[in-house]
C-alpha cells in the first residue's frame, strides 16, 4: 500500500506523523491533529517503530466478502493489535503467514513485515504490512 510503508535500512516500518506542537502520533496519517487541545496543521511525516508488544489478537475463520480475494485457497488468518514502543499507540493488522497462532501471547514481542494480502484487478500482488512475533 504506497506511501503507508517505507524501509529504513533493511527494515520496513510504518509511515505516520507527528504533530509538532503537542507531539501526538497518527497513524494512518492525518492532515490536522487530532488532539482536542491542539487540532494543529504543523504534522511532519515520521517512520514509525517497528515493533511493539502485543495488546490483544484473534483469529478470522471466515472468509472476508468481496472486494477481498484470496492468494491461493482461502485459509484462517490472525488479527493482531500492536502497541508501538516509541509512540505508545495501537495498530491493528493481520499476524503474518507461517505464525502459529497457539503460540501467540499478550505481552509479547512484535514486529512489523511485509507480505503479498491479495491481487489487483491486475492481478498484481497487493503488498501490505503485518506482524509477527520477534525472533530470538
Amino acid at each position: 500500500m504506497e506511501g503507508w510503508t517505507t524501509w529504513e535500512g533493511e527494515k520496513p516500518h510504518l509511515v505516520g506523523n507527528q504533530c509538532q506542537s503537542c507531539g501526538d502520533y497518527f497513524f494512518p496519517k492525518v492532515y490536522s491533529c487530532r488532539n482536542p487541545r491542539c487540532m494543529s496543521r504543523d504534522l511532519k511525516e515520521v517512520p514509525l517503530s517497528r515493533e511493539g508488544k502485543l495488546w490483544s489478537f484473534t483469529v478470522g475463520y471466515y472468509e472476508p466478502p468481496p472486494p477481498f480475494r484470496a492468494l491461493g485457497t482461502f485459509t484462517p488468518y490472525g488479527l493482531a493489535v500492536v502497541e508501538l514502543l516509541k509512540e505508545k499507540m495501537m495498530v491493528m493488522g493481520q499476524v503474518a503467514s507461517g505464525v502459529d497462532m497457539e503460540n501467540l501471547k499478550v505481552g509479547m514481542n512484535m514486529e512489523i513485515v511485509l507480505e503479498p494480502l491479495q491481487k489487483d484487478s491486475e492481478g498484481n500482488e497487493v503488498i501490505i504490512w503485518k506482524w509477527r512475533p520477534v525472533k530470538g
